[in-house]
């Protein structure tokens, strides 16, 4: 069963999709098979690989067989070992309510839950606002990697989405880690950024990542391309971080995995 990672940040603008793609092509070149799952309406996922989310969109929830149309759905991308699927929307998921969460939540998990079997790592990217669609993720994720960028509002919705995580699985998935907070975006000898960087070792020393992924021209140049940074230009410093990152991410796991064992 493959590796579920859902990026998530309640907050939008912290590079969410940017860290969901560029980790997808890191664990493909790898040697990792991978699928990305763009759950985001936006569709940016889509568009940095130079899809159109109108041709790609299908709403696969409307079949009596979501899990055979959501197979049918997914696509190649170019990148060897990387397949791709956006999902136009899940069904109507009501906001977390006190009294639990909506049942048809679990609907991704009885449809990508069997897919992953497929893959060694399944990278989900989130939307930052709605709620329903968050847990759904939640509720059949692995693990939880949190984009975090400049700015204390960012800052500050880390500590909303640790509150989600624990709510789900606290009610429905008790098995679910959270892989780290990665600083996106991040400015080398700026205050401000070296502030925010203390302030989250401070109160999470074991969640952040060593890695931080520094603030390039070149993301926006790719977004603008569409295509991935780590395709448009792999030797820039912020590609070479998202590859550290996945180094981070596989040594996390294997140092969780040895720990298990012991």
């Amino acid at each position: 069963m493959g590796k579920i990672i859902a990026i998530t940040n309640r907050k939008g603008k912290v590079g969410k999709s940017t860290t969901a793609v560029n980790l997808a092509i890191a664990f493909a070149y790898s040697g990792k098979k991978t699928l990305l799952v763009d759950l985001d309406s936006a569709g940016s996922c889509a568009k940095a690989f130079g899809f159109k989310k109108q041709a790609l969109a299908n709403d696969i929830f409307t079949s009596s067989k979501p899990e055979v149309s959501f197979r049918k759905a997914i696509v190649k991308t170019g990148t060897k070992k990387l397949e791709f699927i956006y999902i136009k929307r899940l069904p109507y998921l009501d906001e977390m309510k006190v009294g639990g969460i909506s049942a048809n939540e679990h609907i991704l998990e009885s449809t990508l839950k069997p897919v992953s079997a497929n893959y060694d790592y399944v990278i989900v990217d989130c939307p930052p606002y709605h709620a329903g669609t968050i847990n759904a993720s939640l509720i059949v994720a692995d693990s939880v990697l949190i984009p975090v960028a400049l700015g204390m509002f960012s800052a500050d919705a880390v500590r909303s989405v640790l509150d989600q995580i624990d709510e789900i699985k606290e009610n429905y998935n008790p098995d679910l880690n959270i892989d780290g907070i990665l600083l996106t975006i991040y400015e080398y000898n700026n205050v401000d950024s070296f502030t925010l960087k203390k302030d989250l070792f401070k109160k999470y020393p074991k969640l952040v990542f060593n890695t931080s992924i520094p603030k390039s021209s070149a993301v926006t140049e790719a977004l603008d391309e569409n295509k991935p940074l780590l395709i448009y230009k792999p030797d820039d410093r912020a590609a070479k971080a998202y590859i550290k990152v996945a180094d981070e991410l596989f040594e996390r796991k294997n140092l969780f995995n040895s720990k298990r064992k012991t």
